[in-house]
């Protein structure tokens, strides 16, 4: 598959089913995220933590919940890559440093057939719990910064419609 048909059929998942990436699809993944544009290359300000153990994972989604026990902001995705990364010299770069991490690690993951979604409350969850924090090694003065499930879908959703441009565009000449 190129690239533009990958970035074509990448959407966001929100019911995944039990089935796990494969060892291969993960360690490929994480070298795409690797291979993110970083703002100055400050590659040492940011890491990644592919989370697996299901007992985690439900403490994650837990939490993230906010003691809501109807919700599941992990959607019972299999795998969930946490992107951590302390303060950067200018302000807020880590979040758009995330942004590029994962979306390189979506767009590969669509490319193999892997669903995923972004995830935002993932990050508020990590975020509220110092000892989540800990249980995933983040090392001191490091935060999440942005996360996102991988998987396969539990059942076929429909896509959004339209295969061309779906944002207003003005080009200035």
């Amino acid at each position: 598959m190129n690239t533009f048909d990958a970035i074509k059929k990448r959407h966001s998942t929100r019911a995944f089913s039990s089935r796990q990436i494969s060892e291969e699809d993960l360690q490929d993944i994480l070298v795409a995220g690797g291979q993110a544009a970083i703002g100055c290359a400050d590659f040492a300000s940011l890491q990644l933590f592919a989370v697996q153990d299901p007992a985690l994972l439900k403490e994650i989604d837990e939490t993230s919940a906010k003691g809501n026990p109807g919700s599941h902001p992990l959607y019972q995705a299999p795998t969930l890559v946490v992107v951590a990364a302390k303060k950067g010299f200018l302000e807020n770069i880590e979040l758009s440093n995330a942004g590029c991490i994962i979306q390189n690690m979506m767009v590969l993951a669509a490319d193999r057939g892997i669903d995923s979604v972004y995830l935002w409350m993932a990050m508020a969850g990590i975020n509220s719990s110092a000892e989540l924090q800990k249980k995933l090694g983040f090392p001191e003065g490091y935060t999440c910064v942005g996360s996102c499930a991988l998987g396969y879908a539990e059942k076929e959703f429909p896509k959004l419609k339209g295969e061309g441009q779906r944002l207003e565009v003005k080009i200035l000449r």
